[in-house]
């Protein structure tokens, strides 16, 4: 990767992960920021806000209970106010990974926005919205 605005980017948001997902672990104070800065990221910059869930999404590793709930944070959430922007993406983070698959199961509240159908077919196509595979 070059050099640049990016890398460090990529620094402030791996630390942005760690706090968040510390803030969801142990409940310190001063981590708190974490979670504020990522759901204001998510209203505001929603690509931004995608590479740190993705960076979460990762870090969740094969902890379910985790995954469940960046699932229904900021993944929810990006899905929600931003769908028709972060839908392509999102599906090609997910063609080859299980686990964003199954944290894209444990989105909700989709229903009559634009993303929904792509969502769903999505659900579909891996079996959690036709019982072949357990959903969050």
């Amino acid at each position: 990767m070059a050099s640049g605005k990016h890398d460090r980017d990529l620094g402030e948001w791996e630390t942005l992960a760690d706090s968040y997902l510390r803030y969801h672990a142990e409940k310190r104070k001063e981590d708190n920021w974490a979670y504020d800065e990522l759901d204001d990221m998510v209203r505001k910059n929603p690509h931004d806000a995608l590479e740190v869930t993705l960076i979460l999404l990762k870090k969740a590793g094969e902890d379910d209970s985790l995954l469940a709930y960046i699932a229904a944070g900021p993944l929810e959430d990006l899905l929600r106010l931003h769908g028709p922007d972060v839908i392509d993406q999102i599906e090609q983070e997910a063609k080859e990974n299980s686990r964003i698959q199954l944290a894209l199961s444990g989105v909700w509240g989709l229903h009559g926005l634009p993303v929904f159908d792509r969502w769903y077919a999505l659900m579909k196509k891996w079996g959690f919205a036709i019982g072949q595979r357990r959903a969050l």
